[in-house]
């Protein structure tokens, strides 16, 4: 039972964290700088109080999981943390970027941070597919 349930936190926190990604690389991307201010205004703190924290939370369940059922061990699972740790350092890099974007609105992230809708749609697919194949 306590697996189920550490398994679904662990999946309800991935969906919103990543939700919030894709606000954040939505609103980056594509929001004009005309609007740009207002826009990054009404996202960073819902960035800050729910993706965020939706983040710690799958990191949070995930290593619980992965410690109690001696996952840290396989390979699909250092490959899938790997994954992980490039999503964290991106999101990272989303938030700084709001921030400098709402202090001056025609300022361009580079083209990582800019193309991360793709990255992290990307890094999804390879995640669940990891997580149920577990290929090796």
């Amino acid at each position: 039972m306590l697996y189920f349930v550490l398994k679904s936190l662990h999946i309800i926190s991935d969906i919103v964290w990543v939700g919030g990604m894709l606000v954040n690389a939505f609103v980056i991307a594509m929001v004009p700088p005309t609007i740009r201010t207002g826009v990054i205004a009404a996202v960073r703190p819902l960035d800050r109080r729910i993706t965020t924290v939706a983040e710690a939370g799958a990191w949070l369940f995930g290593i619980i999981l992965a410690i109690w059922y001696g996952w840290y061990a396989t390979g699909w699972f250092g490959f899938k943390f790997l994954i992980v740790v490039m999503l964290s350092a991106l999101h990272g890099m989303q938030a700084a970027w709001l921030r400098r974007m709402e202090a001056d609105p025609h300022l361009d992230p580079p083209a990582f941070v800019r193309v991360g809708m793709p990255i992290v749609l990307i890094s999804v697919v390879a995640i669940v597919l990891l997580a149920v194949v577990k290929p090796f």
